[in-house]
């Protein structure tokens, strides 16, 4: 297999840092998503919402209620944020296409923390619901799908569940239920909740992207950022510096944090990262400023720091330079198939920015089959459609959303079903059959093909001088095995007078996908 990947060198990727407010009062907690950044906002003399879109550069209000807004996330088109317009804590969101503005959850007691993924929300309830379990007005974890607006409960333990962000189906939270902070997580198309860090210590502030989970760890006596691949259960420190990591947020393969130095009061709170890919830890916003509570999504960061008119919002393009990986290509690499219809696939995925499905090319013989194929944002398949017997190449090219590309050609050999009669033995199967003229034929029938023979079958015969085939069609022989041969016993009534006589036996098998084949080909009328 012939792999190529073209990339930007890291080294030639410089990471831009841009001041997004200069605002009087304080901006702070940034949100981003895609080319969306929310952030609330003191400028009013009270807190607000406010965002920008990078892609136009342009500033707008979310929301300028006279009360206290606060903690807003976003999906790229709606933002959320926790309101106490109403007395108490409330979530309430606007749809930035629409411009309106909603309660999404007005309920007795607080709602707060809010975290989005799609159409999904999660937050912290602290009202007392109906289960058994729930006697206190502890907090609580609830998800509310803005399609639907339908209230599910995440986690209604006894105890307190805080801080709880949301990738896809998967929900995760610090969670007291044993005396300290520990994380637990639910998937939401299971309703299976696990544990994810029960380890002595506390473990804080989770983050979740994908099968990712991150978070604030104290089990060294100092807080570091750990991580835990849930696909395979491995738990690991991404940090263990001797300053303090505190607020860690992941997207891809980027997870970024603040980093606390107590032992330089000159140039304490700044902002780095590390590229689980290359798996470097680098420096991202310091100096003398404050930099803290950072958020990331793809190839953009984003963070509160300090300057002449108190917080603002910065940003920082963080370049995706690894490619797109592919795997799985199938029929393998190097592979002998006997079916000649088989299904052209391969797996592809991204560290950070995602893939373009746009840019998926898929090419079976030098013929572009991409507008026949099946495409999503994790794979390409293609059913070919009786394919000759020989060599043949498959070459598939993708991109990320960074444009990184992947191209990537295998080879694989079609050879068929193959059978032939490796002989015949007629005989008088008893002293009834004598008499009656029935003639027993066994017949051997090999195969010299590299697949097995599925499902082999004699489903007719033809004879000369008048000889009739009788034994009911078809007659199964079974698989055989490359190299194999097995045999059928069939039946033919002979006239009075008839000696000899010839036949014709007609055989048929399938491929391992269903092909079917006969040999030495359809028997008439077929």
């Amino acid at each position: 297999m012939a792999l190529f990947l073209f990339a930007q060198s890291l080294a030639g990727a410089a990471i831009s840092t841009t001041q997004l407010t200069n605002d009087p009062g304080n901006q702070g907690r940034p949100d981003v998503n895609g080319s969306t950044v929310v952030w609330k906002d003191n400028r009013n003399g009270n807190w607000d919402i406010y965002m920008e879109n990078l892609v136009n550069r342009t500033e707008a209000p979310v929301s300028t209620d006279p009360a206290y807004q606060n903690l807003p996330v976003t999906n790229g088109f709606i933002v959320v944020w926790q309101d106490n317009r109403n007395g108490d804590n409330d979530i309430y969101m606007k749809n930035l296409l629409t411009g309106v503005t909603e309660p999404l959850v007005s309920a007795p007691g607080n709602q707060m923390l809010p975290a989005i993924s799609g159409t999904k929300v999660v937050y912290v309830d602290n009202q007392v619901d109906a289960s058994p379990t729930d006697t206190s007005p502890n907090n609580n974890i609830y998800e509310i799908d803005l399609s639907t607006r339908v209230i599910t409960p995440v986690c209604t333990a006894a105890a307190s569940q805080w801080q709880p962000r949301i990738s896809g189906d998967k929900v995760v939270w610090q969670d007291n239920r044993n005396g300290k902070w520990d994380l637990y997580m639910k998937d939401l198309s299971t309703g299976v909740e696990t544990p994810v860090c029960t380890d002595a210590g506390n473990h804080e502030v989770p983050d979740i992207d994908g099968n990712r989970v991150v978070w604030q760890d104290y089990r060294n006596g100092q807080y570091d950022i750990w991580m835990k691949d849930l696909s395979t259960g491995v738990e690991q420190p991404v940090t263990n510096d001797a300053a303090f990591q505190n607020s860690p947020r992941i997207s891809g393969d980027l997870i970024v944090w603040e980093n606390y130095d107590y032992s330089n009061t000159a140039d304490d709170y700044d902002i780095y990262m590390k590229n689980l890919t290359t798996g470097v830890i680098s420096g991202l916003a310091s100096g003398p400023s404050t930099q803290a509570r950072p958020a990331v999504n793809g190839e953009t960061v984003v963070w509160e720091q300090t300057g002449a008119n108190g917080y603002d919002i910065w940003m920082a393009h963080v370049p995706d330079v690894t490619p797109a990986a592919v795997s799985n290509e199938t029929p393998a690499d190097g592979s002998v198939t006997d079916c000649a219809s088989p299904v052209i696939q391969a797996a592809f995925s991204d560290n950070r920015t995602g893939i373009d499905t746009g840019s998926v090319r898929l090419l079976l013989d030098g013929n572009d089959v991409t507008a026949g194929s099946s495409v999503s944002d994790t794979g390409i398949s293609y059913a070919a459609n009786s394919l000759a017997s020989g060599p043949h190449t498959a070459s598939l090219s993708v991109s990320d959303g960074a444009g990184n590309a992947a191209n990537v050609t295998w080879q694989f050999t079609v050879s068929p079903p193959v059978l032939k009669l490796a002989g015949a033995h007629s005989y008088w199967a008893s002293y009834s059959d004598y008499t009656n003229r029935v003639l027993s034929v066994a017949y051997s029938l090999s195969n010299p093909a590299t697949g097995a023979a599925v499902g082999t079958q004699i489903i007719a015969s033809t004879a000369t001088s008048g000889v009739l085939f009788i034994t009911p069609a078809p007659v199964p022989v079974g698989d055989i095995a490359p190299g194999a041969q097995s045999q059928a016993v069939v039946q033919y009534l002979i006239p009075p007078g008839v000696n000899n006589f010839k036949t014709s036996v007609y055989v048929s098998d399938s491929d391992t996908c269903g092909g079917a084949y006969y040999f030495p080909g359809p028997p008439p009328g077929v």
